[in-house]
């Protein structure tokens, strides 16, 4: 823009990236209020209704390892216009949907598009400042997500009450379009080219097939049937492909997840963190409102202002959460955190027996402070346990945990809510399992050290 300084540009252009990086994180929360209205209009069971959401994640998931290579094998610019230009197309068409086949194939392509925007964020931001400069342009990318994220159960609600769930989709056709235009305006090509990237296409079909086959069977065999040859072939094809995968990558000098990072102790302890933080932030996202509009008969506008306390702290705490990090060091946060987060999990699961939401507030507020002081200071653990010289493969493997924390939060959640339980059951399961990471965590992270 002619007038416009440098500092100006980059300060726009990191805004802009951290819209469209925001709105990923939106389309992952603001669903969940509007679930049941899908299901009611749609006339589709629970399960199926779940699919709306996991489509959208596990097609994220499997290609986002190679969606952050985009940026240098077709350059910002086209790269970027494609990819929001069909998102935006895959929004509309979603909302027009009168059938669910309809809605889940437009989740695909939208997890698709997902899977190049959102590292093409942080690639932009890491290109255009220097390294003094980068920390700070990351904090804007990290803060604006966790607002979109915050502002999903409300916004959901607000759209699918006063408007219709429609909109959900439709929303985010003017964000995808103003962040994407600011953004190519503001770009500029790096100085040096960057090296073409190799694809591991082997390796992303392999992981196609174990995540798809792993995920496929969970969720539908409540209804199909644990027996039916179709889901126990979906389980055997998962467990194969997954199990191929991992031979396989670790095999590869240039592989689509470096596999072999995973054999230190304080790594796979932190990936594992991650992962089932982004589990429980994902139940807490499409479950509470659940439970809210189906058990407590809130309509989906209160179902969305009463689940905002969960989300509401993240924006205030994820900032103070890396600098105290920083200055303290994270095995100690991160512990008491966890340990914070799996009991407040587990109350969660007792107070919904109460059908009193004024008892299960306090315990969703508290869940909301400890989920971001357990999750942002375990990647500078993340980043310490690893080699100098294997930096660059923490930030894909930071991503891809989370998407699979995500992918099998919805998963879990469905299946035990499909086995009858109720909701109590899934945040019963949940605070176990971090919990026992807390334990495990307690012997892993011995240091804050790099290896």
């Amino acid at each position: 823009m002619a007038g416009l300084s440098d500092k100006d540009r980059k300060r726009g252009l990191v805004l802009a990236m951290g819209g469209l990086g925001g709105l990923v994180m939106l389309d992952e929360t603001i669903l969940g209020v509007s679930l049941p209205a899908i299901r009611s209009e749609l006339g589709i069971s629970p399960t199926t209704a779940h699919w709306i959401i996991n489509s959208y994640m596990l097609a994220f998931t499997c290609f986002a390892a190679i969606g952050g290579k985009a940026i240098d094998l077709f350059g910002l610019r086209p790269a970027l216009i494609v990819s929001c230009v069909i998102f935006a197309l895959a929004s509309l068409l979603a909302g027009f949907a009168d059938g669910v086949a309809m809605l889940i194939t437009m989740r695909v392509i939208q997890g698709l598009c997902a899977a190049i925007m959102f590292p093409m964020t942080l690639a932009a931001a890491t290109l255009t400042f220097d390294e003094n400069e980068r920390g700070r342009a990351i904090g804007i990318l990290a803060g604006m997500a966790t607002i979109f994220l915050a502002a999903g159960p409300l916004l959901g609600g607000i759209l699918t009450d006063f408007l219709s769930w429609r909109w959900v989709f439709w929303i985010n056709i003017p964000i995808v379009i103003a962040g994407s235009a600011l953004a190519c305006i503001l770009w500029r090509n790096p100085e040096v080219p960057r090296p073409r990237p190799v694809i591991d296409r082997i390796g992303l079909v392999l992981l196609l097939i174990g995540l798809t086959g792993l995920i496929f069977g969970l969720m539908e065999g409540p209804d199909f049937g644990w027996t039916k040859a179709a889901i126990i072939g979906s389980l055997v094809a998962g467990v194969i492909g997954v199990a191929v995968f991992i031979s396989y990558e670790a095999r590869q000098a240039k592989p689509l997840i470096d596999v072999r990072l995973f054999r230190l102790k304080p790594f796979h302890a932190s990936a594992l963190v991650i992962l089932l933080t982004q589990m429980s932030k994902i139940t807490v996202a499409i479950f509470v409102p659940h439970f809210l509009q189906l058990d407590m008969k809130y309509t989906a506008l209160w179902a969305g202002i009463a689940t905002v306390i969960a989300v509401f702290p993240f924006p205030f705490v994820a900032s103070p959460a890396g600098k105290f990090a920083d200055k303290h060091g994270s095995r100690n946060p991160v512990l008491i955190s966890l340990a914070v987060l799996g009991i407040a999990n587990i109350a969660i699961g007792g107070l919904m027996l109460l059908e009193n939401y004024w008892a299960l507030a306090p315990a969703l507020l508290i869940w909301g402070v400890a989920l971001p002081l357990a999750m942002i200071p375990t990647g500078r653990i993340t980043a310490n346990a690893v080699p100098k010289d294997k930096q660059g493969e923490v930030s894909g493997l930071v991503i891809t945990a989370r998407l699979v924390g995500g992918t099998l939060g919805v998963t879990m959640g469905s299946v035990l809510l499909a086995m009858g339980e109720g909701f109590s059951l899934i945040f019963w399961v949940m605070g176990a399992m971090i919990l026992a990471c807390c334990a495990y965590g307690a012997t892993a992270f011995d240091k804050d050290a790099p290896a």
